[in-house]
């Protein structure tokens, strides 16, 4: 496995499965992605993601009932410092991932 190239400064756009290893602390990603993480919170540059990741990764912790994990997820794309979400209406993400967790459903 390579190594991430990290921007001096700007933003840093992440998808779900970043988030995913990240929170998991799945290896090898999630040794991978620290240097990001680290870099992010020391204010180097901006994480930002779509909304769209809220809906992609409580949809494991909805199937399990892992509140735990809801929680994990929550608070990094929530309210974390160095995550900035492009706006999305939650409530809809919300119950699209009630709706896949429950029957199955792919997002669109």
């Amino acid at each position: 496995m390579g190594q991430l190239t990290l921007p001096a400064s700007g933003s840093v756009y992440i998808d779900a499965d970043a988030v995913i290893y990240s929170v998991e602390k799945i290896e090898p990603y999630w040794t991978l992605l620290q240097p990001m993480w680290s870099a992010a919170k020391a204010g180097q540059f901006a994480i930002i993601g779509s909304e769209l990741l809220l809906l992609e990764t409580l949809v494991k912790p909805f199937q399990t009932g892992d509140t735990t994990l809801e929680k994990s997820f929550r608070d990094l794309l929530m309210n974390a410092a160095e995550v900035r979400l492009v706006p999305m209406n939650i409530t809809v993400l919300e119950s699209a991932a009630r709706l896949r967790a429950q029957l199955g459903l792919k997002t669109p």
